[in-house]
């Protein structure tokens, strides 16, 4: 019997990381874990000593070969079983009025156009293979308007309407997709917000703290695990809009 495979995509980021030991731990003897990467290979392939089993891709997956090698590098060694789309950037943080094309761009490029087409070539796969989950992550602020991050904000509040969409379209055959809506985690892709907006934001939250991204890895098995949850977006931001 082929092998499971769960790909996580952006697997040397903060939450693709915490991702990828979870469903090590979890799911030890049942799935081998795909750990994508685009430049940190070096990085990627430190964690995948780590994670027995586990291996490396590293690819572009704002370009269809990218995306179309991550697919090819599963079938390979399995059978695509999960998948992760953890990859994501948030910059220039551009507010409406400054938008560029070129990073408008970019960013749709990697949170939007690569987790859509991802979801195709693995939704189509894993029907073929009787079934699977997808969970893609979005962010708290894909409902939320605030200065700068216009393009980051709409990449996320489409991403959660294309999961519904392909939640809906991949149903019958056995696949479910699902999303986690992360609020502000201490991960290098925060790293440079100032002092004075993480107490801003901390002071906001209904727990008095941020989330970790082991949190958001558990809340992220949980949606692969969970058989009867489809095209929902979990929330995982210490009550920060309550």
């Amino acid at each position: 019997m082929a092998a499971a495979i769960a790909a996580v995509t952006g697997a040397t980021g903060g939450i693709g990381r915490a991702v990828a030991a979870l469903i090590a731990q979890r799911a030890s003897g049942r799935l081998r874990l795909a750990l994508h990467c685009r430049e940190r290979r070096g990085a990627a392939e430190e964690l995948a000593r780590s994670l027995p089993g586990s291996f490396v891709v590293a690819a572009d997956l704002a370009a269809a070969e990218g995306r179309q090698a991550l697919l090819d590098a599963v079938l390979a060694q399995g059978e695509p079983a999960v998948l992760i789309n953890a990859a994501g950037i948030d910059k220039p943080y551009e507010p409406g009025l400054l938008i560029r094309e070129d990073s408008f761009d970019r960013i749709m490029a990697v949170n939007l156009k690569a987790p859509l087409f991802l979801m195709k070539l693995f939704g189509k796969a894993m029907m073929g293979r009787g079934g699977g989950a997808i969970v893609n992550v979005s962010s708290t602020l894909s409902g939320h308007a605030l200065t700068g991050g216009a393009a980051y904000r709409a990449s996320k509040a489409a991403l959660e309407a294309l999961t519904r969409q392909f939640a809906f379209e991949l149903g019958r055959g056995g696949v479910r997709v699902n999303a986690v809506a992360p609020g502000f985690v201490e991960t290098p892709m925060t790293a440079d917000v100032p002092d004075a907006v993480r107490e801003q934001l901390r002071g906001g939250a209904a727990l008095a703290r941020f989330a970790t991204p082991e949190a958001v890895a558990q809340a992220v098995w949980q949606l692969v695990e969970n058989e009867s949850i489809t095209g929902a977006v979990l929330r995982v931001d210490a009550g920060t809009d309550l």
